[in-house]
């Protein structure tokens, strides 16, 4: 009557590392890298390209003013 050893140690890590090694070496082959092309600019739509920039001036103007003035306040502000 023959009895069942348990494996080693050392025996276990030689078999972990033959199946490790024989995973590296049955690698598929590498696959051709994905090249993308430059995107490619669209035209505007008609909409977009009537809008007057002058027309929206005055509210520029003023929201300027606005960060100019909260940017005073914060700086003359004593840090905590």
């Amino acid at each position: 009557m023959s009895s069942i050893q348990p494996c080693r140690p050392s025996k276990l890590g030689a078999m972990l590392i033959a199946v490790m090694l024989s995973a590296c070496a049955s690698s598929s082959p590498p696959t051709v890298p994905v090249i993308a092309t430059s995107p490619q600019p669209t035209p505007l739509p008609a909409s977009v390209s009537r809008i007057d920039p002058s027309a929206s001036q005055a509210w520029l103007r003023e929201v300027e003013s606005y960060l100019r003035e909260v940017d005073d306040l914060l700086s003359s502000a004593t840090p905590k």
